[in-house]
């Protein structure tokens, strides 16, 4: 797959519009009536061929101790969130324009390892019937990777309750990509830090540019 970069806004929404347009041009008309199936299909060649055909596998919940909760934080104290995205999978075909989009806004590099939602590929049915599932922060309102922090660099936006990471203040540690139960916090290996969904400030990026309207973005007033 090929890298673009791209330094403002301006320039991440008119890339963005660009590659969605490409991703529009490959995918039949809804009036054709084609199948799911067929429609994986013209997908399929681009996946394949750009090595993502593994995506991001379901993962159980993992294992966390109560005892490596930041203990400045009460988690009875911790404000609600107030927006999510939701992802509808049957309407996702896979495009992964929403990676794309995401590690584009967020690191200026189209590289979906970097990116905040994930498509998970056959995520139940061992690739005897393809599914395909765009996994998202779940925004938790007892989040386990805000209170996992000991260097406070996990903070909540004041416009959406999103619970993000600073990157200033992050060292790297990893307590917040143990503590996740969904597997939702992103590695950064070349800065040594981690990420996650931040909701782009209320204006995601992923519902803003998926080509299927897989993605919603849903905030309490």
């Amino acid at each position: 797959m090929s890298t673009i970069k791209t330094t403002d806004q301006a320039s991440v929404e008119e890339t963005a519009t660009d590659y969605v347009a490409v991703q529009e041009e490959t995918l039949p008309s809804k009036g054709e009536g084609i199948s799911r199936r067929k429609m994986l299909g013209f997908l399929g060649v681009q996946v394949v061929a750009a090595g993502t055909l593994a995506g991001v596998a379901m993962a159980a919940p993992k294992n966390f101790k109560p005892e490596n909760y930041n203990r400045g934080i009460s988690p009875d104290q911790l404000p609600n969130t107030r927006a999510w995205l939701v992802s509808d999978p049957t309407t996702c075909v896979g495009c992964r324009t929403c990676e794309i989009i995401c590690s584009l806004a967020h690191d200026d590099v189209c590289r979906p390892a970097l990116a905040r939602i994930h498509t998970t590929y056959d995520p139940q049915h061992k690739l005897v019937k393809l599914a395909v599932m765009p996994d998202v922060c779940r925004q938790c309102n007892m989040a386990d990777c805000y209170l996992a922090c000991e260097y406070d660099a996990l903070v909540l936006d004041k416009k959406t309750g999103a619970r993000i990471i600073d990157p200033a203040k992050c060292q790297g540690c990893g307590e917040c990509f143990a503590a996740c139960p969904y597997d939702m916090i992103v590695e950064n290996k070349e800065k040594s830090i981690f990420s996650k969904c931040d909701l782009c400030g209320g204006d995601p990026m992923c519902v803003k540019f998926c080509p299927a309207d897989a993605l919603k973005f849903i905030q309490l007033g």
